[in-house]
This record gives C-alpha cells, structure tokens and sequence, in this order.
C-alpha cells in the first residue's frame, strides 16, 4: 500500500523558504488525495498517524503545524468537515496506552505526548489494475511486460500510438 499524503513537510518548507513550487505540491497532492479517497473507497482508507514528541517545546509547534496542513486541506477540499479526521494531541499516559511500544526517552528528552494526524493509504496494485480494466472496456488497448520504443504521429502531426516491444518475448507492435 502507499500513502496518500498531502506532504505535511512540502508544507513547512513552503512556509520556512516562501517556496510557492512546494506550496502547489501540497495542494496537487491534497487534490489527488481527495480524489482517490472520493472515487475509490474499496481501495483506499484514512490512515492514522502518530508524531511522538520528546521536548515540550515541539508541542504546540506540531500541533499548531498539522493543523495549518488540516485547515489547508479543508479549504482545497471546499469541505469544513475534511475526508479524514482532525489531527489531535494525546499527553504521555495516553500515547504509551495506544502505543505501548513506543520510547518512553529518545534523545535524553522524556516522552511528552504525541500529535495524530491523518492522511490517506491506498492499494496501488488494486488501483493501477482498476485504472487498466476500466480503460479496456473503453475500448483501449491494454499490455502488460512492455516497453515504448517511439511514438506514432499521424497525417496531422498529433500522436496518434506508440511502438512497443514485450519484453519477454521480444516481439514488437503498435
């Protein structure tokens, strides 16, 4: 499975550098998270994720950092209720509960808590095999075990096809 993450660290360093490149990363994959969560549920879900936080200084930071990425993630998705849940702060006694194999000290710094958040997983082998079946029975031809070696350009200059090859039986085709 992969995530379908919004890229909470593309966040911090659009905002840290002013790097709008980083800032549109966020929102495409914000978008396509949105989208996959929305038009493949049988092959996505949200997915929790915990941050564990060892200086009480890093507390509000994380916390106030996923929820800028929340609030963000609302407003591209045009919902105030979002596709997965608020990101929320568990304090020490309820982190080791959830997670009792977590470090308790890392660093020399005790366990404070952890932020949870949430993005998206998906079954990429499920989705890629859901996007080839759909496209053949539009009428598109399917291959699997091959490479493009050029493309077809018709009467209009347009690509019109490619030419392959099978990698395994070595025949080529277009």
């Amino acid at each position: 499975t992969k995530l379908l993450h919004g890229g909470v660290r593309y966040l911090e360093k659009a905002v840290y550098e002013l790097d709008m490149g980083q800032f549109q990363l966020v929102k495409e994959a914000l978008h396509e998270r949105r989208t996959v969560l929305a038009l493949a549920p049988h092959l996505s879900r949200e997915l929790a994720i915990i941050v564990p936080i060892y200086k009480w200084w890093q507390v509000p930071y994380f916390w106030a950092g996923l929820k800028v990425y929340e609030l963000l993630a609302r407003f591209i998705e045009g919902s105030i209720f979002g596709t997965v849940r608020s990101s929320h702060y568990m304090n020490a006694r309820e982190t080791v509960n959830q997670f009792p194999c977590i470090a308790r000290v890392m660093h020399g710094g005790a366990l404070c808590g952890a932020v949870v958040y949430y993005d998206g997983q998906f079954d990429d082998a499920g989705l890629n095999l859901a996007v080839v079946l759909t496209a053949a029975t539009r009428g598109a031809a399917v291959a699997n075990h091959t490479e493009v070696n050029g493309l077809v350009k018709g009467e209009d200059g347009r690509i019109a096809g490619a030419r392959l090859r099978d990698v395994e039986s070595g025949e080529q085709f277009e």
